[in-house]
């Protein structure tokens, strides 16, 4: 009777007893790597105003064609010159309680995408020189930055896996396979650095525009769980 009871108090033991949890550590790490851009993009813009539409949008195209040949003989494809915004409006103002009709204006802008970086500046100046009367953007990249995020990222697994030695290490642990791995979503390519003053092109017809294109970084950031031995 002892040896039954005996017997029915460890079978209880043994399947009651919880399961160990797996030992883990989980870490995070950060690879980044620059590289100069080898292309920019720029939009360029004709504002025109007239009372009458047509004559505004005639103007307009005009001054917009002189714009698009003058790019083009400086060395930019017109495969990369792309209308990104074209609009008629009514300049109306409000004063007195009462809405006065305004001239119509008539903007026409055109993205373009700059090959090679050095030709910024004069793409920039001979928009300028030939109507071009709004600057609203600039921008430098890297046409394929697979080959920067595949550095950047394992870069950024190296630094987590070191990172988890280290510390498994001073624990006493070593540490086993991967658990999980996720790379977070901030991760990406951004400029370091850019000096653009498109201003001075358009108030000094002989002045070149002075552009520094600076370096883009892509960055990577992990993180990663490894099982503890």
């Amino acid at each position: 009777m002892v040896l039954l009871i005996a017997a029915c108090m460890l079978f209880s033991c043994t399947v009651n007893k919880p399961a160990e949890a797996p030992r883990t550590i989980t870490v995070n790490g950060t690879g980044t790597v620059s590289a100069e851009p080898d292309q920019a993009s720029i939009i360029v813009s004709v504002v025109t105003q007239e009372w009458v539409a047509k004559q505004a949008a005639d103007e307009n195209a005009a001054a917009m064609t002189k714009v698009r040949d003058a790019v083009i003989a400086a060395g930019i494809r017109a495969d990369d010159i792309t209308t990104t915004d074209y609009s008629i409006a009514r300049q109306d103002t409000w004063s007195n309680g009462r809405s006065w009709p305004g001239k119509y204006q008539v903007r026409n802008s055109l993205n373009i995408t700059i090959k090679n970086t050095s030709l910024a500046s004069t793409v920039i100046d001979t928009a300028v020189a030939a109507g071009a009367n709004e600057l609203t953007s600039l921008s430098f990249s890297v046409a394929d930055t697979s080959s920067l995020v595949r550095q950047a990222r394992t870069l950024a697994v190296q630094q987590a896996q070191d990172a988890a030695s280290l510390l498994a290490g001073a624990s006493g642990c070593k540490i086993g396979q991967v658990v999980s791995i996720s790379e977070n979503n901030n991760s990406g390519a951004r400029l370091l650095s850019k000096t653009f003053k498109a201003e001075a092109a358009m108030a000094v017809a002989d002045a070149s525009t002075p552009v520094s294109a600076g370096k883009i970084e892509v960055s990577s950031n992990v993180t990663i769980t490894y099982a503890l031995q």
